[in-house]
Order: C-alpha cells, then structure tokens, then sequence
C-alpha cells in the first residue's frame, strides 16, 4: 500500500514526492498501482534513502543486460 512498494522482494518507502513513470512514460500515480507488479523497473533514492522516482521498463527495455546495474550510482567528493 502506498507510500510502500516491493523492490527486489523486499518492503521499501517511496518518497512523498515521488513520480512514477510508466512504461509509456506517463507520470502514474502510486495508488493506482496497488496489488499491481512490473516486470522491472529502474529507480533512484533520495539522500534518505527512500525511492524517490520509478520507470516502469518496457519488456524490450527490460531485456536489456546493464553493466552498472550492480554497480553504486553515487559518487561523493570532488573531481577535477
């Protein structure tokens, strides 16, 4: 139920602003998606952790094997 969401099997917190892109790229809104699932999605966190926007992939897009989905996306510190 929202503002909660299942990722990877386990229970996570969206953020009070979170946006939720379709698979068409519409914006969805969280409680239309209850009892609902996705093939994949990708997300980002805010600071404190919580989920802060989602696309829902398409099959085709989902099929598509990332190098850096494994890999941490942040980066803290200053480069030149």
């Amino acid at each position: 139920m929202p503002p909660q969401v299942l990722l990877d099997g386990k229970t996570d917190q969206l953020s009070p602003g979170a946006r939720i892109h379709g698979s068409n790229n519409m914006l969805m809104l969280s409680g239309s998606l209850v009892g609902q699932s996705a093939l994949a999605v990708n997300y980002t966190r805010e600071i404190g952790g919580a989920v802060s926007e989602v696309w829902v992939l398409t099959e085709a897009e989902a099929s598509v094997k990332r190098p850096t989905a494994a890999k941490p996306w942040r980066f803290f510190g200053l480069f030149d």
